[in-house]
């Protein structure tokens, strides 16, 4: 069973009754779910994630106005989890994440800088990528005033468009300088450390690009490969092409091979620029679709960025 599911039944079969009959008056006003770090979060948990940071456990969130009460909250989880422990207890390494009660705004604050979604661009660059991914991934057992849930769901709008088009106009530039460019020539050199880490970056900046196309949050690099394979335009496609590149060896004998199947993917990813009117050009090699995409950005300041800079 998954912990995320382990983690709801103890919620609504045990935590919650108690909840109700010890704070009458303000469960009414409670969020609870699991949210965040942990590969449980995102469904990927498997008998290796045992060894650490696995098992039951919830949030309770609170409006501001309630943070008063938050130390009562944190006193009754405690006894809750000492009188009825669960099957699977969490038990917390050095470095794993707390999961507590705490504000809205104090959780969002904690992953990405500010109490709910940021307000502008310097906000927005502020924010790591990988944690708005855990910002919005996980399961919102209950939220009673729906404030928690409204904040999730401004974030699930994904950032603006104009910062969208950024990254993308720069992955484009890497795409072609990682995958098309230097994969053959570092090989024609004899350098395979050099390809091999071509095609390393390639790799990242390929699913990365996958994720901005979707707008969907790219999570953590472990589970980056996994949760791009879930996405339909065209992750699931790319995705075999990406692990034939990844288990291939290192010779001179594949790297046309290697090329073909960089190409294949780079042909794939045009064709989804297209399709989203974000370029028009038909070069084969992606610094055209790059530059179209970055002239069509509206922020003049983000406009005027090189096109190949990463923010």
């Amino acid at each position: 069973m998954k912990g995320l599911e382990l983690s709801r039944n103890y919620y609504f079969e045990v935590a919650e009754p108690s909840l109700k009959t010890r704070f009458p008056d303000l469960y009414p006003r409670i969020a609870a779910g699991l949210v965040g770090n942990g590969s449980e979060c995102f469904g990927y948990d498997d008998e290796v994630s045992r060894d650490h940071d696995w098992g039951v456990d919830f949030y309770l969130w609170l409006s501001q106005e309630d943070e008063w009460r938050i130390q009562d909250l944190k006193a009754w989880k405690q006894q809750l989890f000492q009188q009825n422990p669960p099957e699977f207890s969490r038990h917390r390494s050095a470095y794993g994440a707390t999961i507590n009660v705490m504000t809205n705004g104090t959780f969002y604050k904690q992953l990405i800088g500010t109490p709910g979604r940021p307000e502008n661009l310097q906000q927005w660059l502020r924010a790591p990528e990988e944690n708005l991914a855990l910002a919005i991934n996980g399961d919102v057992f209950v939220d009673n005033l729906g404030e928690f849930t409204k904040m999730r769901n401004e974030l699930l709008e994904y950032i603006p468009e104009d910062l969208r088009r950024k990254r993308i106009a720069a992955k484009c530039m890497l795409i072609a300088q990682t995958g098309q460019y230097n994969h053959r020539r570092m090989a024609g050199r004899g350098d395979f450390v050099a390809v091999r880490t071509a095609l390393s970056k390639f790799n990242d900046h390929v699913i990365a690009l996958v994720f901005l196309l979707n707008r969907v949050y790219r999570p953590y690099y472990k589970w980056a490969f996994r949760r791009m394979s879930e996405l339909e335009i065209p992750g699931s496609e790319i995705a075999p092409l990406l692990v034939s590149l990844a288990v291939s060896p290192l010779n001179n004998e594949v790297i046309d091979s290697q090329s073909e199947t960089i190409e294949k993917i780079c042909r794939m990813l045009i064709d989804e620029l297209h399709r989203q009117g974000l370029a028009r050009s038909y070069e084969s090699f992606m610094t055209a679709q790059g530059e179209e995409v970055q002239a069509s950005i509206q922020n003049e300041t983000l406009r005027n960025l090189p096109t190949q800079y990463e923010i």
